[in-house]
């Protein structure tokens, strides 16, 4: 079970608590207070979580928390994700900006602070781009 992560939204006085995905905050998570006490949530707090199907009120809470992870995932930057892309092979500026949903103008300014080879197309060895324009 991969760990979402979850913004807490409430804490009543027992400890019980509810949260949203933050991937779809219109997803609410039930939260029990054993697990909110043990790591002090607030309000506000992004944490990881694993989450299962609520068979108690589906209806109000769908979610419930059955675990709390310490840590969230490091955020990617523009250069790691252009980094992953290009693992799979060479491509221009316009390709990565598309595929990564960013301004062409943004890609090409990280491409040029990465200092990877290039012609037309950006690679992430030279020998890669010597395949292509053989």
């Amino acid at each position: 079970m991969e760990p979402t992560e979850v913004i807490v939204t409430n804490i009543l006085p027992t400890g019980t608590s509810f949260g949203v995905l933050a991937s779809d905050m219109t997803q609410n998570v039930f939260i029990p207070s054993k697990l909110a006490l043990e790591t002090g949530l607030r309000p506000g707090q992004k944490v990881m979580a694993s989450v299962v199907p609520n068979a108690q009120q589906p209806e109000k809470t769908p979610w419930l928390a059955i675990s709390l992870h310490d840590s969230l995932p490091e955020p990617r930057t523009l250069a790691d994700k252009i980094r992953e892309e290009l693992e799979s092979g060479p491509a221009t500026t316009i390709e990565l900006a598309r595929f990564l949903n960013v301004n062409s103008s943004e890609v090409q300014r990280a491409l040029e602070a990465m200092k990877l080879p290039r012609t037309d197309l950006w690679a992430l060895e030279m020998d890669e781009l010597m395949q292509v324009a053989s």
